[in-house]
């Protein structure tokens, strides 16, 4: 998966978590970071995926920043604030949630989740010229040895897709089914 796909899938799920908490949510008057709503999305992207954006971003790095910049050149540190700020637009899309949840406005939320589900996909759609080959930064500007998408790449990105995929639907259910206790 590439990053820009990631970040809406982090913002998508912080829609979606806090409206899954939206009992909890309404009900206490404590600011959504401190629900365990919250709390348990903080463990999902800390836990799977921001480390999952760190396999993509070490091990097929100029394919994960769809070949714009040579990550052999991008500071540590730098590599670091980005996922940082991954983390960021994942809280602030379960700030927005929180808000559509506690004004009862589920459908905005929905619709936020729906589109940020879609802009994921678009990003699909929009470069698969640079998302079906694989190699190096170089190799990509210069045009030559690369090679179609696939092998351990491919077997990476079903392996993270899948992880990504079944631990953001246990937290949802997670969730919703803690909430329906209360």
């Amino acid at each position: 998966m590439p990053l820009p796909t990631l970040i809406l899938v982090a913002f998508a799920i912080g829609v979606a978590a806090a409206l899954a908490g939206a009992a909890e949510l309404r009900l206490s008057p404590r600011h959504a970071m401190l629900s365990s709503t919250f709390k348990a999305y903080a463990l999902f992207l800390a836990l799977v995926l921001i480390p999952v954006s760190v396999y993509f971003y070490v091990f097929h790095g100029d394919w994960f920043l769809l070949y714009a910049f040579d990550v052999r050149r991008i500071p540590s540190a730098i590599a670091l604030l980005g996922f940082l700020g991954e983390g960021a637009i994942g809280v602030l899309g379960f700030m927005l949630g929180a808000v559509a949840a506690r004004t009862q406005r589920s459908n905005v939320g929905y619709g936020l989740v729906g589109g940020a589900v879609l802009m994921a996909v678009l990003v699909l759609v929009l470069w698969p010229d640079r998302l079906g080959v694989v190699g190096t930064f170089t190799q990509y500007r210069g045009d030559f040895g690369l090679t179609r998408y696939g092998g351990a790449l491919m077997q990476g990105g079903i392996a993270m897709g899948m992880l990504l995929a079944l631990a953001a639907a246990y937290l949802l259910v997670r969730i919703r089914l803690a909430r329906r206790r209360m």
